[in-house]
């Protein structure tokens, strides 16, 4: 039969925490595998070392009273709790742990035997998450901020609220398709075309969509999105799309000759009424301008044969093209 204590090692050994066993002197009697591997030592190479050796440098002057207060008082409990607590490879490179301590006594001596977890993949995990809480509330507040800018603009002015509640309304279901590519892209941005065909997908057959595979940043696509917009619904209300025989022409490019990249995107309408400027400057346009305003310069061309449409940004500013080899993601 096999020894029980030979059984007791096993289990000590194959265990899935690093366990440490100190004597009354703090000096290691004991450590598992686990625990040497966590720790970067061969495995015996722990035994006879006082704990100390596995504290950091800058705590472990204090260590001597944490035990000494602790052994005032010896019971099974957590070590620094509310602490982020450290432990102090072979090599010197910390890495975050969980401690939990528990007293022994065996034959009128005191242990205390020590169960450490290796907590780094939690902390990058809490760490994510913080991050992603604070990106995730970056995005709220640009988002408040963006659809307080698209109410001022729908609901003020000469509108009924049955007109300014639609107008509004589109517009947010704008927006709302834009962040809904965005999410399908993990936030990383949003494809252009998409944007483009999104935007005009009731009038695909008479839309023309001709440029390069450009991934948009978020605040750019906000910007397409909320663009595109507003020239469909001029080009439905009073340009091409008014017309039966209509048609608009959208393309887009890279000029790698400038300095830096630029990114140029023109919109083309064809076979609509007669084209006269307005009058005066209405909401749509005003939002153009306002949202071009944050990426690049643009002008409007009111052609007699259709309206014309041209911005041009730095493509840092708009996003990169997909699968260039010289750029890594952002």
């Amino acid at each position: 039969m096999r020894d029980p204590r030979d059984i007791v090692h096993m289990i000590l050994e194959s265990g899935p925490s690093g366990l440490i066993l100190v004597d009354g002197d703090a000096r290691v009697v004991f450590a598992n595998e686990h625990a040497d591997e966590m720790l970067g030592f061969a495995p015996g190479e722990l035994l006879g070392q006082p704990i100390e050796i596995l504290v950091p440098d800058r705590f472990r002057d204090g260590h001597p009273e944490l035990r000494h207060v602790f052994d005032l008082s010896p019971r099974e409990r957590p070590m620094g709790i509310g602490r982020d607590l450290q432990a102090r490879r072979k090599d010197g490179s910390e890495f975050p742990v969980e401690i939990a301590l528990k007293p022994m006594t065996v034959e009128g001596r005191l242990f205390v035997l020590a169960v450490l977890v290796d907590i780094t993949e939690r902390k990058r995990s809490e760490d994510r998450q913080r991050l992603l809480i604070g990106e995730l509330n970056h995005r709220i507040q640009n988002l408040f901020a963006v659809i307080q800018s698209v109410a001022l603009s729908s609901l003020s002015g000469e509108r009924s609220l049955r007109e300014a509640r639609d107008v509004f309304v589109d517009r947010l279901q704008s927006l709302g398709r834009a962040y809904t590519l965005m999410t399908e892209q993990e936030w990383r941005g949003a494809p252009l075309r998409q944007i483009l065909a999104s935007e005009t997908s009731a009038f695909a057959d008479r839309v023309t969509l001709d440029g390069i595979e450009v991934m948009v940043k978020q605040n750019a696509a906000q910007s397409f999105a909320l663009l595109l917009h507003e020239l469909t619904t001029n080009a439905v209300k009073y340009g091409a799309l008014s017309a039966p025989d209509g048609s608009i022409a959208v393309r887009w490019s890279v000029e790698r000759e400038l300095r830096p990249n630029a990114f140029v995107l023109s919109w083309q309408e064809d076979g609509g009424p007669r084209v006269a400027p307005p009058t005066r400057s209405g909401y749509g346009r005003k939002i153009i301008e306002d949202t071009m305003r944050r990426i690049g310069k643009h002008q409007i061309e009111y052609a007699p044969g259709g309206l014309k449409y041209r911005m041009e940004a730095p493509l840092d500013k708009v996003g990169w093209v997909i699968d260039d080899p010289a750029h890594e993601g952002l």
